[in-house]
């Protein structure tokens, strides 16, 4: 049995702490062993789910946490709202590692409450900019309270009558949302800062936004550059310089000057010059850059579109994708590393990248974008992930020397011009959960000799295997109920082909140019009138026409 945080224990019944009488021995940081109470040691599911794992009986739980304050939260712990008194005069750093504590033990949402409304109350509420940049850690240097007025004219969050701290009624209406963690060096756990900041007023969030420099070391060593600098564009509009970058720093103010160059480029040359630092800014800075001035945790479009120097790139832990044509026409890339957490890839992500041979897409990855590969003419094969249910549009188009791909057991689509002008691609196998095969899927797979069609497939796109000039046989399942326009255009060395029963349309030019075609099946009360219009040979209308009696 186990209690959670929050005071849920599962079965509905009370953890037992310690045996009857026991205290719950906790050791601190500095290797002191603090006793707690069975009733203090209740109400953190990390001490509880201790004992019920080990008994108690021997040895301390070991925690980070100093012993000073390991003794003032088993003493509130065990009185409640009562003992608050106990955290009456703690300074910030007192109460930083009370916090800290808190969510490392596990404690409950009451007593996490009034540590965070200490906080607030105690040490934030009321404080101009410059105070809450140093109890923050974080740096303001407004040069004048002119300049400081200007800039929290506007308060941090939208707010309407219920949220304003001096409305009435404010005490008993919903807190707004708190600011990302990373603004603080004191509170080591990010979740307690989180806490502490959601009892704060307006007035102290408003004041927030006098930030203009802040140190991001911590978020790049806790690889969360990316994140954090795209959560400080949002939350601190005026920020003006950040530092902490591995011997590089941004002039944010100067970034945000920096104009747009159009539809089809990124200012990349624009957001290099607002770096200030010794020799090449790193990619994780400069994508960096990009967040803070873009407010996204991804690669802008058309970053590096046309870069032809860049041969190999690793991308940095954070980003969540790739926007359209990042990479487009980087003929000289030969290798790229993605971080675990991509889930998309924007359209022509790696449009005309004709060097890169191969690529490794994360597990999460759940989007290809329309002409993500489109003619990486070099690329020889490539696993998708598990998560994605369709291909889009020329996703692979071009690549011709693609030769074999794993698809995803979940894949029920390929988009129009999937995988045509693969021209190496010799075969390949589908998913059985394949429906649907959009126009000139395959075509001009000219390599290709044989091909299994998943027997719930029930419909085959206009040219899908045009121009698949080495393609003997096929077998079209039987749900099957049209063929578009052209479907098997070309298809020079098919000899033969059985429709299925149920096949009510067949569009025109289906078997156009299939010289070799050699003999069909029809299902019984088929009109083979359209085999005409469907460019079936001669040849093989003659057999039919023997075979089913036709004149």
């Amino acid at each position: 049995m186990k209690r959670h945080r929050d005071g849920v224990v599962d079965g509905g019944e009370d953890i037992v702490v310690g045996g009857d009488g026991d205290d719950v021995r906790v050791q601190s940081a500095e290797g002191e062993e603090v006793a707690w109470s069975r009733l203090a040691a209740a109400r953190s599911a990390a001490l509880a789910n201790w004992v019920s794992d080990t008994g108690g009986a021997e040895g301390a739980f070991a925690t980070p946490v100093p012993a000073a304050a390991l003794r003032t939260l088993s003493r509130v712990a065990e009185g409640g709202a009562e003992e608050g008194g106990a955290l009456e005069g703690c300074s910030l750093a007192q109460l930083a590692q009370l916090l800290h504590g808190a969510h490392f033990l596990d404690v409950d949402v009451e007593l996490r409450r009034l540590l965070s409304r200490t906080l607030c109350t105690g040490h934030l509420a009321g404080k101009s900019g410059p105070e809450l940049g140093r109890l923050l850690g974080v740096v303001s240097d407004f040069p004048t309270e002119a300049e400081r007025e200007a800039a929290t004219e506007e308060p941090l969050y939208t707010q309407d009558a219920q949220h304003d701290a001096t409305a009435p009624g404010a005490a008993d209406a919903p807190t707004p949302p708190a600011p990302m963690c990373w603004l603080s060096t004191q509170l080591v756990n990010e979740d307690a800062l989180e806490d502490a900041l959601a009892d704060a007023d307006v007035l102290t969030l408003r004041a927030l936004k006098g930030v203009t420099e802040l140190d991001l070391s911590d978020s790049r060593a806790a690889g969360r550059l990316i994140a954090d600098a795209a959560d400080a564009s949002h939350w601190l509009p005026n920020l003006a310089k950040v530092t902490g970058l591995g011997g590089f720093e941004v002039d944010v103010a100067a970034l945000r000057r920096v104009a747009s160059s159009g539809e089809d480029s990124y200012p990349m040359a624009g957001v290099r010059a607002c770096i200030r630092g010794e020799g090449e800014a790193p990619m994780e800075v400069l994508l960096a850059a990009c967040a803070l001035r873009d407010g996204e945790a991804r690669v802008p479009p058309c970053a590096f579109c046309g870069d032809r120097s860049m041969m190999s790139i690793a991308l940095p832990a954070g980003l969540t994708s790739l926007g359209a044509y990042t990479f487009a026409g980087c003929s000289s890339m030969m290798s790229i590393t993605l971080p675990a957490g991509l889930t998309s890839l924007g359209e022509g992500a790696f449009f005309k990248c004709s060097s890169m041979t191969s690529i490794a897409l994360p597990a999460g990855l759940t989007s290809l974008g329309e002409g993500a590969f489109f003619n990486c003419s070099s690329m020889t094969s490539i696993a998708l992930p598990a998560g994605l249910t369709s291909l889009g549009v020329r996703a692979f188009a071009g690549c011709s020397s693609l030769m074999s791909i794993e698809l995803p057991a979940g894949l029920t689509s390929l988009g129009v011009f999937a995988f045509a002008g693969c021209s190496s691609m010799t075969s390949i196998t589908l998913p059985a959960g394949l429906t649907s095969i959009g126009d000139h899927a395959f075509q001009n797979c000219s390599s290709m000799t044989s091909i299994a069609l998943p027997a719930g497939l029930t419909s085959l796109g206009k040219s899908a295997f045009a121009g698949c000039s080495s393609l003997t046989s096929i077998k079209l399942p039987t749900g099957l109920t049209s063929l578009g326009f052209f479907t098997f255009f070309g298809c020079s060395s098919l000899t033969s082909i059985t429709l299925p029963a149920g096949l009510t349309s067949l569009g025109e030019g289906a078997f156009q140019n299939c010289s070799s075609l050699t003999s069909i099946e029809l299902p019984a009360g088929f009109d083979d009138s359209i085999l005409r219009s469907a460019g079936v040979p001669p040849s093989a209308i003659m057999r039919l026409a023997q075979a089913v009696d036709v004149d």
